[in-house]
C-alpha cells in the first residue's frame, strides 16, 4: 500500500481558522498604528469572525473613559478595526478606525472617513450592537 492511499482526501474548499485568516490583517494594523493589541477569537456572526483586544490603558483619558476595547470584523477578503469604548457614566460608544481590503495578496489600508459612504456605510461602522450578537 503507498503512503498516499493512507493520507485522507481532503476537499477542494479547505476551511481556514478565522485566527490564521486574521493574521495578515492583524500584521497590517500594527504597521499602520504602531500598536500591537492582544486580539482575541469571540465569535462568529454571519461571515465575519469577531475579534476584541482590551486596551489596558488608556493614558489620562481615564479621566471621563472607564474602559475600551479594539474590535476587529474579520472576513476572506476584508476587515474592518473600531472601537468601543465606556464613558465614567456608563454610555457605551463606538468609532471606526480604519477598513483594510485584501486584493491578489496585498492589503490595501483605507482610514476611517466619515464622508466615504461607500466603503463605510451604517451597518460597517456599528461595533457595540456586535458584542450581544455575536454566537
Amino acid at each position: 500500500m503507498k503512503l498516499v492511499n493512507l493520507i485522507p482526501l481532503r476537499e477542494a474548499k479547505e476551511e481556514m481558522s478565522p485566527e490564521l485568516m486574521a493574521i495578515p490583517f492583524f500584521r497590517e494594523f500594527q504597521t499602520a498604528h504602531g500598536y500591537k493589541p492582544l486580539f482575541r477569537f469571540i465569535g462568529t456572526k454571519g461571515e465575519q469572525h469577531i475579534f476584541t483586544a482590551i486596551i489596558p490603558n488608556v493614558g489620562m483619558l481615564d479621566v471621563i473613559i472607564k474602559d475600551a476595547i479594539i474590535m476587529a470584523k474579520i472576513e476572506a477578503k476584508q476587515a474592518v478595526f473600531g472601537v468601543i469604548y465606556t464613558l465614567t457614566g456608563l454610555e457605551k460608544l463606538d468609532a471606526t478606525i480604519c477598513k483594510m481590503k485584501l486584493k491578489e495578496g496585498v492589503i490595501e489600508h483605507i482610514p476611517y472617513d466619515s464622508a466615504d459612504k461607500k466603503n463605510f456605510d451604517a451597518k460597517t461602522t456599528k461595533f457595540k450592537e456586535i458584542i450581544e450578537d455575536v454566537k
